[in-house]
């Protein structure tokens, strides 16, 4: 399992897209959820994770250049994405910075991290 975070002030519109993206890859479809906390005062939930299970294997590698080829797509370069697996490991790529490659390659490592369990 991987939860995705990002830091830019349309936050929730940046994550639904992301999981609407990962959707349309049958590797996810049924595999994501976006979860949040309702803030003081609403009556509805503020998305502000989406939660991806992405298990072991060839997952995590369709997983990284997914969300490296999202973050390429315009409009996308202001934002930091954090992807943080349940143990704790936790990689931010500011999208401003980072090529698709060094994205890919930073995602791998962050998420290949548990490769050998299940979740």
């Amino acid at each position: 399992m991987a939860q995705i975070s990002i830091t830019d002030r349309d936050e929730r519109k940046h994550l639904e897209s992301l999981d609407s993206w990962l959707r349309l890859d049958s590797e996810f479809r049924g595999r994501t959820k976006l979860s949040g906390t309702p803030a003081e005062g609403d009556l509805g939930t503020a998305v502000e994770l989406l939660t991806v299970a992405i298990g072991s294997g060839g997952v995590i590698s369709v997983l990284a250049t997914s969300l490296s080829a999202w973050l390429q797509q315009p409009k996308k370069t202001d934002i930091t994405l954090k992807v943080t697996r349940p143990n704790g490991t936790a990689v931010e790529i500011d999208a401003k910075r980072a090529t698709a490659q060094e994205v890919a390659e930073l995602l791998n490592k962050a998420l290949g991290a548990e490769e050998g369990a299940t979740e």
